[in-house]
């Protein structure tokens, strides 16, 4: 087994650490030395990006309800665990510009390129990869930015292994380990796709996404890889 360098990216922030999609939970990530955090975006009713994955705030927060039909103000105070709040995009992108790479998954659909400018206007310093497994939206960022780094997220094994990402103008495929057979990967590396993997926690899933040739893990304990 080959001992390249594969990238550590921490699931959600740190998630084993802290509280997921949280400002704390980016931040542990960073203090762990991983190479990126991976975080979730979704579009208030309002219009503001903030960090959440699930559609509705009910898991995470001591809130309920969809986040899509939720306005800014009726967010912000949430605790959304450990007495963090919901971070806006924004703010985060202060706290880990300079410091570590991020991986900014869109779920809301339609959010693709705001999420995309918002990080161009900021001015991020390091790399950001866009996200999603609605792959429209990373096509619509390939077309603001063709430099953009941009992965198309899959669950699944297609019968035709690369079109998912190829139609997406994708750089990179990030692919559920359950998921990911040794011949898909190989399909996907000959055609120039980087390969991030996900989630691996334990030594037995880091290892075997390390012999399927993962060229990144996404992990809720980054610093196990």
């Amino acid at each position: 087994m080959s001992h390249r360098h594969v990238l550590k990216i921490g699931h959600r922030g740190a998630a084993g650490h802290a509280p997921e999609n949280t400002l704390a939970s980016v931040a542990r990530g960073i203090s762990l030395a991983a190479d990126y955090v991976e975080v979730d975006i979704q579009r208030t009713l309002d219009g503001r990006l903030v960090l959440m994955h699930d559609k509705f705030i009910n898991r995470t927060t001591n809130g309920s309800g969809r986040l899509s039909d939720l306005r800014w103000d009726e967010l912000c105070g949430l605790d959304a665990g450990e007495g963090e709040r919901i971070p806006l995009l924004q703010e985060t992108l202060q706290v880990a510009s300079g410091r570590i790479g991020l991986i900014l998954e869109s779920i809301t659909p339609g959010i693709g390129p705001a999420v995309y400018r918002q990080v161009s206007d900021f001015g991020y310093r390091g790399p950001v990869i866009f996200s999603s497994f609605l792959h429209d939206e990373i096509l619509a960022i390939h077309e603001l930015d063709p430099n953009a780094m941009t992965m198309a997220l899959m669950e699944a094994v297609p019968i035709t292994r690369t079109a998912f990402a190829q139609e997406a103008r994708a750089t990179h495929a990030g692919i559920a380990l359950d998921s990911m057979t040794g011949e898909f990967g190989e399909a996907l590396h000959q055609s120039g796709l980087r390969v991030f993997l996900y989630t691996a926690d334990t030594d037995e899933q880091i290892g075997l996404a390390r012999t399927l040739g993962a060229d990144g893990i996404i992990s809720n304990f980054p610093e196990r890889i």
